[in-house]
C-alpha cells in the first residue's frame, strides 16, 4: 500500500466516524489556535510598546551633557553649568559621518488664551530644519520658517489635540490671534505631533520659532541638540560619534557628551514579554498535551475495533512497518487537520484583537508553518504507541478477535 492510498484511508475512517474524530481534534484545535493568538498577541503589544517608548526617538537621538565627577566629591555636591550651544556646534554636528540633519530646540510653557478658553501649553522652539528631521506633518497652514526664526515673528503652530480644545468650531484658524504669556500670536499652521497623546500636556502642544522662545522666557537660544541618523539601524553608533565629536569641538575638560542609548532597555523590554509570552503559551500549550493524549486513546480504541482488519491484512502479506505506518498517517492526519483548523480560528481571533485592541496582532507565514508542522509531530508522538500495537499483532490471534 502506497503512502497516498494510507492517506486515502486514513481520511476515510476520520469521515466514517466524523463525530469522535472532531471531538478528538477538539483539544488540539483550542491549543493550537490559543498558542498562535497569544504568540501573535505577544509580538504585537511588543511592537506597540516599542513604538510607543521609543516614537518620539525614530531616528534622531538626544545629545545630553553630562558633568564628570571629581575624584572624592559627591554627585549632590557638585555645581556645573551646561556649555553655551551655539549655531557654530549645529555646523559641527551636521558633518559627523552618518549624520543625516541636526535638529536645535529651546523649550519653555506658559498660558495660551483664546476667546473663553485657556490652557496651560508646552511649547517647544525650533527652526524650519525641524520639520523635515522629524518628518513632521503639517496638515492645515505653513511650517515655521527661516523668516520667522530671523525676524524673530511672533507666529506659532499647533498640534491637532490643542486644535481641537481651542478651535473646536473653526473651520479655518490659520491667522487666527490667540494670547500666550500676555502677548499676541499668530497661527501659522498645524501639525501632527510625533508624540503619542498619552505622553502630551492635557491642553495639547506647541512649537515657535526658537529665537522668539529665547526673547519671551530669556532662554539660551538652543538648548537641546539631537541627530538625525541617516541610517536608523545605526542609530546609536551614530549618536555616540556625534557626542564625542561635541565634546570634542568645545574642548571640554570637566564634562562631556552622551547620548539616551535605549537599546539596553529595549531588550529588557522583549525579555519581559517573551517571558510572559511564553509562560502564558506553555499554559495554553497544556491544552496540544491533553489533546495528543486524546488522540492517542482514540488511535487505541480504533486499533481494537479494527484488529480482525489487522490480522487480514497481515495474513495476505502487510509487514510489520507497512502497519506501524498506516496508523501513524492516521494519527498525523488527525492531529493535522486539527492544527489547520485552529491556525484558521488564530487567525481569525487576530484579526479580532487588532480590531477591537489598540494592539496589532498578525499571525505570520513563518507561525502558520511551525503550526502544521507541530500539530503533525504531535500527531506521530502519540500514534506511536497505537501504531506499534497494531503492528505487533499476531495474525493468528487477530483474525480470531471477536
Amino acid at each position: 500500500m502506497s503512502i497516498v492510498e494510507s492517506f486515502k484511508l486514513a481520511l476515510s475512517s476520520i469521515w466514517k466516524h466524523k463525530v469522535r474524530s472532531i471531538l478528538t481534534m477538539l483539544g488540539v484545535i483550542i491549543g493550537v489556535a490559543a498558542v498562535i493568538i497569544i504568540v501573535a498577541i505577544g509580538q504585537g503589544a511588543k511592537t506597540k510598546m516599542t513604538e510607543e517608548l521609543f516614537a518620539t526617538e525614530e531616528n534622531a537621538v538626544d545629545l545630553w551633557y553630562e558633568p564628570i565627577p571629581v575624584e572624592g566629591q559627591d554627585e549632590s555636591e557638585m555645581s556645573w553649568e551646561e556649555p553655551v550651544l551655539t549655531s557654530e556646534d549645529v555646523e559641527v554636528l551636521s558633518k559627523v559621518p552618518g549624520v543625516k540633519a541636526v535638529i536645535a530646540t529651546n523649550q519653555g510653557w506658559g498660558p495660551m488664551v483664546y476667546e473663553d478658553k485657556q490652557g496651560e501649553m508646552q511649547i517647544t522652539g525650533v527652526g524650519p530644519e525641524f520639520f523635515t528631521a522629524r518628518n513632521i506633518q503639517v496638515v492645515e497652514g505653513r511650517p515655521i520658517n527661516s523668516r520667522d526664526t530671523d525676524g524673530l515673528n511672533r507666529v506659532i503652530m499647533v498640534d491637532t489635540k490643542a486644535r481641537e480644545k481651542f478651535f473646536k468650531n473653526k473651520a479655518d484658524i490659520i491667522g487666527e490671534i490667540v494670547d500666550v504669556n500676555g502677548n499676541p500670536y499668530k497661527v501659522v499652521g498645524v501639525y501632527e505631533s510625533p508624540i503619542p497623546e498619552q505622553y502630551r500636556s492635557e491642553d495639547g502642544e506647541m512649537l515657535m520659532p526658537r529665537t522668539v522662545i529665547s526673547m519671551m522666557f530669556g532662554n539660551r537660544e538652543i538648548e537641546q541638540l539631537a541627530v538625525v541618523a541617516s541610517d536608523p539601524e545605526k542609530i546609536s553608533e551614530t549618536g555616540r560619534l556625534a557626542a564625542e565629536t561635541l565634546t570634542k569641538a568645545k574642548k571640554l575638560e570637566d564634562g562631556q557628551y552622551n547620548i539616551n542609548d535605549f537599546s539596553d532597555y529595549e531588550k529588557e523590554v522583549d525579555t519581559v514579554i517573551n517571558l510572559m509570552t511564553l509562560f502564558i503559551g506553555s499554559i495554553a500549550g497544556i491544552s496540544l498535551l491533553v489533546g495528543g493524549i486524546g488522540v492517542m486513546n482514540i488511535m487505541l480504541v480504533s486499533v481494537t475495533e479494527r484488529t480482525r482488519e489487522i490480522g487480514l491484512r497481515k495474513a495476505i502479506g502487510a509487514t510489520r512497518g507497512r502497519i506501524l505506518l498506516q496508523f501513524l498517517i492516521e494519527s498525523m492526519t488527525l492531529t493535522s487537520i486539527g492544527g489547520l483548523v485552529g491556525i484558521g480560528l488564530a487567525i481569525i481571533g487576530a484579526m479580532m484583537v487588532s480590531k477591537w485592541s489598540p494592539i496589532t496582532a498578525t499571525v505570520s507565514p513563518i507561525v502558520i508553518i511551525i503550526g502544521v508542522g507541530f500539530s503533525a509531530f504531535i500527531g506521530i508522538i502519540f500514534g506511536i504507541l497505537p501504531a506499534n500495537k497494531a503492528s505487533k499483532l499476531s495474525p493468528i490471534d487477530a483474525l480470531r478477535y471477536e
